[in-house]
């Protein structure tokens, strides 16, 4: 595992992001917390979860369905 700070990283972003697509763990330490850096897959559910939500909001752009107000959204909870 390599553990680097925020400005390590983004002085040498390309050279993390390459050891995360190759399957090493990047712990990316700052101010604001820490992140495991993680390469997304096309296997991955999230992925598949913001391409269908991204076509969902191009069918209501495009009238195709009907839209909710942020109140029909709270109230369904």
């Amino acid at each position: 595992m390599q553990v680097v700070s925020a400005r390590e990283f983004r002085a040498n972003q390309g050279k993390f992001l390459n050891a995360a697509k190759r399957g090493q763990s990047v712990l990316l330490t700052s101010r604001y917390g820490s992140f495991k850096i993680t390469p997304v897959s096309e296997e991955d559910t999230l992925t598949e979860r913001i391409c269908r939500g991204l076509e969902e909001v191009k069918a209501i752009m495009d009238g195709k369905i009907k839209g909710h107000s942020v109140e029909d959204l709270l109230n369904e909870l």
